[in-house]
């Protein structure tokens, strides 16, 4: 008796366990990303405009 009150409890209990149900909410949110590239820019600027500062040093010397 005492097995068959285990039995009946333990389907009881698997029954109602699988009454449970899980939700889940789902949100789709932008990303938002910075890059920075002020470094970048700023170095290929410098190269560009080096040949300038070649020629300001070259005057420079000439003339002394």
């Amino acid at each position: 008796m005492k097995k068959l009150l285990g039995v009946l409890a333990m389907g009881v209990l698997v029954l109602l366990g699988g009454c449970g149900t899980v939700t889940v909410k789902h949100e789709v949110q932008p990303i938002y990303i910075t890059v920075d590239v002020n470094i970048k820019v700023q170095k290929e600027l410098e190269d560009f405009f080096d040949f300038e500062d070649e020629e300001a040093e070259k005057k420079k010397k000439e003339n002394l």
